[in-house]
């Protein structure tokens, strides 16, 4: 059996991560989809059909199975596993997972990728981050979370935009994209979105999907800029403030040259690295490869089939807090001269 894809519902407080949660549960689309919540408290399964219950789990009639975490994640999932193996539940083909909204989803990423009792069963999919187009840019300004929250998410859902300023909400999408270039951003109003239509976006899915690996190194190449929809013009200053980066290389790097640079990144910052994920033109390598980061966490690189198109620089987006963008560029480029020496 294949392992299930996970999605990670994330956002800050009042965000509509509540909202949006209710309205999936009433799709049939959710049938074969096991959902991770917080507290039953906080979802309005009393205006569900309860098909059955058992201890912190319900089956809704619609074939959704809900329930709470219990112990840690690991031991819900596992829980969730054994327990449809035993037939007490429907059996499930992917899991959904809620986040608090002062919760940085980075260590259910780390939790998902590295815990060896999880692999068989489970597999990242995608981050989902619900942003208020009400209230976003004033908590994009004052707290770290929600900008962590975007950063680290595949899919961005603008909720609220019925009762927004509309210049407000449109400044809100160009800081998204500012903040995370590769992210698809989608408005919704009380939270109706097909549970089909969200869960086809994502790109953890498939490292060795050229067509997904590209759109989230799209944009502009050019532009690099912070949380704020600021430009860091490159010299060098450092900020609090969360923000991408565009890394290139125009000529290829050898493997040990570009795996020191990340294991030095990632040991020394990995903390301050909410995202990294790019294509590199490896020395001696005709097709390009894969290479991505969570915070301290660097996946297995994987090898395209082919480049995505007639452009073989070696191109990285780094999402980060508090880093100079020159000063990436500057490494990378010093690690491909010290080898080429």
């Amino acid at each position: 059996m294949e392992p299930r894809p996970v999605s990670v519902i994330t956002g800050y407080l009042g965000s509509g991560k509540t909202t949006l949660l209710n309205y999936l549960l009433t799709e049939p689309a959710m049938a074969d989809t096991a959902v991770i919540i917080n507290e039953f408290g906080e979802i309005a399964i009393d205006h569900l059909l309860v098909e059955s219950a058992i201890e912190n789990t319900v089956v809704l009639e619609n074939g959704c199975v809900c329930c709470t975490v219990r112990g840690d994640l690991v031991d819900t999932v596992l829980d969730l596993d054994e327990k449809a193996r035993r037939g007490l539940i429907p059996t499930f083909s992917r899991v959904l997972i809620e986040t608090t909204g002062l919760a940085d989803p980075g260590p259910i990423i780390h939790t998902l990728a590295s815990e060896a009792a999880l692999k068989p069963l489970v597999r990242l999919h995608a981050v989902i981050a619900t942003v208020d187009a009400v209230n976003g840019n004033e908590q994009l300004d004052r707290f770290a979370e929600p900008a962590r929250q975007a950063a680290l998410a595949d899919v961005v859902l603008i909720t609220k935009t019925d009762i927004a300023d509309k210049a407000g909400a449109a400044a809100l999408r160009r800081r998204i994209a500012a903040l995370n270039p590769g992210a698809v951003v989608r408005e919704v109003s009380f939270g109706r979105i097909g549970a089909d239509e969200l869960f086809r976006h994502g790109h953890h899915h498939r490292d060795d999907d050229v067509a997904a690996v590209y759109r989230w190194l799209g944009g502009d190449h050019a532009r690099v800029r912070d949380g704020r929809g600021h430009r860091d013009e490159g010299h060098g200053q450092h900020t609090s403030a969360v923000g991408a980066a565009a890394l290139t290389l125009e000529e290829p790097i050898a493997w040990e040259a570009l795996s020191r640079w990340l294991q030095s990144v990632l040991s020394l910052r990995g903390g301050d690295i909410l995202r990294l994920k790019g294509l590199v033109n490896v020395s001696g390598c005709p097709e390009p490869v894969v290479v991505q980061a969570v915070h301290h966490l660097l996946h297995p690189p994987a090898r395209l089939a082919r480049w995505p198109d007639a452009d073989r620089r070696t191109r990285l987006v780094v999402i980060a807090q508090g880093l100079s963008a020159a000063g990436l560029q500057a490494s990378l480029e010093a690690a491909a001269q010290r080898e080429a020496a």
